[in-house]
Parts: C-alpha cells; sequence; structure tokens
C-alpha cells in the first residue's frame, strides 16, 4: 500500500484521501489520487492513499463484512493512526451501475441515499453509515464516485481534482462547503438535503 504524506509548515486539520477500497477501483482512482499528492498547496497534514486494496476483491463497504476484511481493517487502522477531520474516500463505478447509484428509491431499496451527479458522471455523497460512526459529528466525510469508463478523460480528472484540492487547500470544511455551493449550487442543495433527511438532522453534511 503506497502512502504520501503531506505536512504543511501551518497547523491545520488533519485530512485522509483513500482511492481503491475493493475490486479494481485502483486502476481508476490511483492516477488521480497520485497526482493530487504531487501538490504542493496545502493546508494542516494530508494522508493519501491512492490505492488500498489493488486487485482485491469486492465486498460491499456499505456490509460489515467489509470491515472484517483486509482492506476494512486497514481502512480502519488509518482512521484509527491518523483520526482526520476530513476524509475523502474515492471510487470508480461501471456503466450499468449509474442507475443504480443514483436511483432515487435507493434508501428504500438498500438503506442509504442515493449519490447526486456533480457533472460528466462524477457521483458525490456520504460515506457509508457504518464507517461515519467512527468519525464526530464536526468531521467532513464524502464519497466521490468517478465513471470508470470516463477515467483517463482529462475533464473527468480536472473536475475531481479541482473537489479534492478543494479539500487539500482548505482549512474548515465550512470553507469547501461554501465553494462547493458556489460551484455545484443546484447538486449541493440536493446532497445536503439527502444527508439531513437521512441523518434527520443530527449531523451537519457531511
Amino acid at each position: 500500500m503506497k502512502l504520501y504524506r503531506l505536512i504543511a509548515s501551518e497547523a491545520g486539520p488533519t485530512k485522509l484521501f483513500v482511492g481503491g477500497l475493493h475490486g479494481k477501483e485502483g486502476l481508476y482512482t490511483a492516477p488521480i489520487l497520485g497526482q493530487l499528492a504531487k501538490d504542493e498547496v496545502y493546508a494542516g497534514r494530508a494522508i493519501i492513499v491512492p490505492c488500498l486494496a489493488e486487485h482485491g476483491k469486492y465486498v460491499d463497504v456499505l456490509s460489515e463484512e467489509y470491515y472484517r476484511s483486509r482492506a476494512g481493517i486497514e481502512l480502519l487502522q488509518l482512521i484509527e493512526n491518523y483520526k482526520p477531520h476530513f476524509y475523502f474516500e474515492l471510487h470508480a463505478y461501471g456503466e450499468h451501475s449509474y442507475s443504480g447509484l443514483t436511483d432515487p428509491e435507493r434508501e428504500k431499496r438498500i438503506g442509504v441515499p442515493p449519490f447526486v451527479d456533480f457533472g460528466n458522471g462524477i457521483l458525490l455523497g456520504s460515506i457509508a453509515p457504518i464507517l461515519r460512526s467512527k468519525f464526530s459529528e464536526n468531521d467532513f466525510c464524502v464519497t466521490i464516485e468517478v465513471p470508470n469508463w470516463k477515467s483517463e478523460d482529462e475533464k473527468v480528472r480536472a473536475e475531481v481534482l479541482l473537489i479534492l484540492r478543494l479539500a487539500l487547500h482548505k482549512v474548515k470544511h465550512e470553507e469547501v462547503i461554501a465553494e462547493l455551493r458556489m460551484w455545484y449550487s443546484a447538486q449541493m442543495q440536493k446532497a445536503e438535503e439527502l444527508f439531513r433527511q437521512y441523518y434527520r438532522n443530527k449531523l451537519k453534511p457531511f
């Protein structure tokens, strides 16, 4: 498991960026997070893992089984060791999975809200509820789903990096939220509403 550490000269929050959590996702997430690790502008401390499980077995991160798997145990250990205040999880999905991930009835169907399309098939939402319980209510936890059939499209990579760099550069998650609202007004409104409904306003997005 390759891991990058970026430590700014000034104090700031700890941030964990993880990709390739299961299956072959690392083929698509590693180039993006590897590029992020080359950034020279960042705040606080950033831990970047481009691929957690290289060619690993696909086990759904929504299930308890995942967190008993080798990759799941390593992920929990990373969170325990670094105690990040920002946590960004990068996945990659196939074209056939789009409708299921964005299905308005997804919560009724499998118990979690749908993702929101931020453009070019880049989906954004919160992390698995099982994992969200490992963080405090003030931590900032986001999942980004990259369309794997567009992963080499420079526009798609640039858009994903734009969001990730925003988190990398900022000190407060409210600053990240404010910028995302400015860039993706309608999408953020929908994503925040879905989050609040799911957590019954007990947590601030995300």
